[in-house]
């Protein structure tokens, strides 16, 4: 069973100051990623001092004439094992016995109950919202590289008497006409896998290299490899889902390409910049059209896909 977490309002703070590690994991995309939590040597030192002091112990009780069986209380009412103790762990003035093993207890219990890091469920998948308006902070390309933006419609504009209607049509027993209730697996919603290789032969590939080298790299808008290789796993996707290619190649441009469009148009080259958008728009007009490739891409595109 698939399970969705949400980070509500991911914006109202700098995203990489609070993510940044988590960023980072999702380069590596052939295994889950994996939280650190805390030092993978940290059990391991908690566990070696622990059997240290338990090594003392047994010392201070052979110092002292006590029986193998004597316990930690034996030794702290015993003057000469006390002493003892106190001498070969090095204690002295405030600190107590006492004290150094209740603090070698709790980072014993402490890094057995967390542990080292936390690999994340390859069932889980992580979304999230943003706001935008000027109470929140706007995602950096280093967010938008490793997201996918979507837009979510307004629900004061949904057609309510439409899902009302569908609604009251279904029934306890399984839905109309004995239709089986929803039912979803992880694979479902897709399998982590690593992205294609950058493949300049494809036709995805080399249209997205077109528009990032001849109508975003004008603008100032960085597309590079790593969003060109998601788009052409998104692409790839898509297709197995049963997207069409021209709905697929226009979620590329709504989800990896327009959010980052934040340009000047009011300064010295506000001009030149809406002349580059006016051309990126009729490039994405021909090629979601699909009745002729788009101007930048006429000369560019390879001949495998003539």
């Amino acid at each position: 069973m698939p399970f969705l977490l949400c980070l509500d309002e991911m914006n109202l703070a700098r995203v990489e100051h609070y993510l940044a590690d988590f960023l980072s994991l999702l380069e590596d995309r052939r295994a889950p990623p994996a939280i650190r939590l805390q030092a993978e040597d940290g059990q391991r030192d908690a566990v070696a001092d622990q059997r240290l002091f338990l090594a003392l112990e047994a010392e201070a009780r052979r110092l002292a004439g006590l029986p193998d069986n004597a316990t930690l209380a034996d030794i702290l009412l015993d003057r000469g094992a006390n002493d003892a103790l106190h001498r070969l762990t090095g204690l002295a003035g405030a600190d107590t016995v006492l004290t150094q093993h209740a603090r070698l207890r709790r980072a014993l219990s402490s890094a057995a109950a967390v542990p080292p890091s936390l690999p994340f469920p390859t069932n889980l998948r992580l979304v999230g919202t943003i706001n935008v308006d000027d109470t929140t902070h706007a995602l950096s390309p280093k967010i938008l590289d490793r997201a996918h933006v979507l837009r979510v419609p307004n629900p004061v504009l949904a057609d309510w008497a439409g899902l009302d209607a569908e609604a009251a049509t279904w029934v306890a027993d399984g839905g109309p006409d004995g239709v089986e209730p929803l039912r979803l697996t992880a694979s479902d919603l897709g399998e982590r896998g690593e992205y294609p290789p950058l493949d300049r032969d494809n036709a995805d590939v080399a249209r997205l290299l077109a528009l990032a080298r001849d109508r975003l790299e004008p603008l100032g808008v960085e597309f590079g490899l790593r969003a060109v290789r998601q788009g052409a796993h998104y692409l790839r996707q898509a297709a197995v889902a049963g997207i069409g290619p021209l709905a697929a190649m226009n979620n590329v441009a709504l989800h990896k390409v327009l959010p980052k469009l934040t340009l000047d148009l009011e300064g010295a080259n506000g001009p030149a910049r809406r002349a580059g958008l006016r051309a990126l728009r009729d490039d994405f007009a021909e090629m979601l059209d699909d009745s002729t490739p788009p101007r930048c891409l006429r000369t560019r595109l390879p001949r495998s896909t003539a």
